[in-house]
């Protein structure tokens, strides 16, 4: 079973990297990856028949956790990667260090990988402090930049006819603006949901791992 598990996590992980590339590069990823990502594990479950109604309700969770998550927006990437990650790894592997008491495994992957963006605020922060931009709550969620600069970058707008707001701000002209404008940078989640994964597979669910001490 182990050997299953390691199969499963290099495919996974694999597919996974290179989507991570493509969304650090073009912000988006291929349909194919997901597909597969998917298929392989279509194959494992039926491996495993004394598990596959458990795999079936995984899935299931999956999928519905990932169409929520899109409809309140959540990236179309994102949301596939976890349908199929719901596909090659429904259950906790047996690799994995620490187990929680749920079952749903790519639920772990998500939180890990949300888990992840924390830092990100005290990140923005320390490089607001550096570049002399105080402003809050704006420091913790974006930094400063050139308006006609913005426009090449992979950013949403944080103000708009100088109203400032920690959400980004879509369908927005940078041509419209001059100076500089509070921004927030379009993250490619996929990289946090691939280190997410790793995380998942060897270490297992920090969450529950950090409140069961």
């Amino acid at each position: 079973m182990e050997e299953i598990d390691i199969l499963k996590f290099l495919i996974g992980i694999a597919l996974l990297s290179y989507a991570a590339y493509k969304d650090l590069k073009y912000r988006e990823a291929e349909n194919w990856i997901w597909l597969a990502i998917a298929i392989p594990g279509i194959f494992f479950i039926f491996l495993n028949l004394d598990k596959i109604l458990l795999s079936a309700i995984s899935i299931a969770i999956s999928i519905i956790i990932a169409f929520f998550l899109y409809a309140f927006g959540m990236g179309g990437a994102d949301a596939k990667a976890i349908m199929a990650i719901s596909i090659l790894n429904p259950l906790p592997p047996a690799l994995s260090i620490f187990h929680s008491p749920q079952f749903v495994f790519p639920l772990t992957v998500l939180i890990n990988s949300l888990l992840l963006i924390i830092p990100l605020p005290i990140a923005f922060f320390i490089y607001n402090v550096m570049k002399k931009n105080i402003e809050f709550p704006y420091c913790f969620f974006g930094y400063k930049i050139k308006a006609e600069n913005a426009k090449n970058k992979f950013v949403w707008p944080m103000e708009k006819n100088g109203k400032k707001s920690i959400f980004p701000i879509k369908d927005f002209d940078f041509s419209s603006c001059k100076g500089e404008i509070w921004v927030t940078p379009k993250l490619p989640f996929l990289i946090f949901i691939a280190i997410g994964y790793t995380i998942s597979y060897l270490i297992g669910d920090v969450l529950f791992l950090f409140f069961s001490k």
